[in-house]
Order: structure tokens, then C-alpha cells, then sequence
């Protein structure tokens, strides 16, 4: 008996059924975009979650100085940093690996956030981050295989946040 898989469906032979996966081709490959600026009531909603009409994506390499989305109360639940993902594949699963050099030395690499990715725009949560330093981010999709497709970027923060009340 001879069984034809195809690419992303389920396969029956005889009483097993499989889930075919598909590596992600490069056309279709996630893009981190960047990052940006929001609030808890964005980043509550999850990957999910759409940016508010008029937020600003910083791009991949941006310093960001002065002010510039620091958190303005005392519970910081706004100055939150999500990663904009760009993708236009079928669903895939990916990872967001977030390595962090703080001003005040050390490097430290966080667990990855696993991410069901859609085809559309993805926000994730990368905090909370609030410390100034250097960040890189790391995407891979594809099921971390010999054939995962990644995209990578960073940010540094110099800021001068001043403390909320």
C-alpha cells in the first residue's frame, strides 16, 4: 500500500493518521521587523495582539535614547517591549531567543518564547525589560530542524527614564 503525503494536512494509513508538517520556505520565512513601545493592555492580549493606530516600530540596530519609551506610572504597565513579526506562511511553530547585556555588565541569555506563529503580524512580549544595555533576538521557525529559517536583530537601550510615581 502506497500513501502520498501532503504538505501541512493529516494522512490516514489504514487506522493511523498523521500530521504532515512542511519546513518553512524561504519566501515565507518570519521577519522581525523590530520592536516597539506599548502598554499591558496590548501586550495582555498575546500574540494576538494588534499595535495601536500610530505606534512607532523601531527597526532592528535602533538606539534608543532620551526618554523614549520609558514607563510613565508607578506600576509600569506601559514602556512595554514587544517584537513586531512579519510572516506569510501557513501555521508554523517558531522561538524568540532574547540575550541581554546589561550597562551594568554580564550577559545573560533568557529561555526562548515559543511562539504559534500565523500568517499576518505577531507582537511579542519581550519583558519586562526596562534595564539600559544591548539586546539580541533571535527568530527560528521551522521546527528547529537542519532546515529552520531564522531572522535576527537587536536593540540598545540609553535611556534616562525617570522613575515613576
Amino acid at each position: 500500500m502506497t500513501t502520498s503525503f501532503s504538505c501541512g494536512g493529516l494522512a490516514a494509513i489504514g487506522a493511523l493518521i498523521v500530521l504532515t508538517m512542511c519546513p518553512v520556505n524561504a519566501e515565507a520565512a518570519p521577519r522581525l521587523v523590530g520592536i516597539a513601545f506599548t502598554s499591558s493592555s496590548v501586550t495582555s492580549m498575546g500574540s494576538r495582539a494588534q499595535l495601536p493606530a500610530g505606534t512607532t516600530i523601531y527597526p532592528s540596530g535602533v538606539r534608543i535614547t532620551g526618554t523614549t519609551g520609558c514607563p510613565t506610572n508607578r506600576y509600569m504597565t506601559d514602556g512595554m517591549i514587544v517584537a513586531v513579526i512579519d510572516y506569510a506562511g501557513p501555521p508554523t511553530a517558531a522561538s524568540l531567543q532574547v540575550t541581554r547585556q546589561p550597562a551594568s555588565g554580564g550577559r545573560f541569555e533568557d529561555a526562548p518564547y515559543y511562539i504559534d506563529l500565523n500568517a499576518g503580524r505577531t507582537l511579542q512580549t519581550l519583558g519586562p525589560i526596562f534595564a539600559n544595555g544591548a539586546y539580541s533576538l533571535k527568530l527560528l521557525s521551522g521546527m528547529q530542524t537542519a532546515k529552520s529559517v531564522g531572522s535576527s536583530g537587536g536593540f540598545i537601550l540609553a535611556r534616562s527614564c525617570p522613575q515613576p510615581h
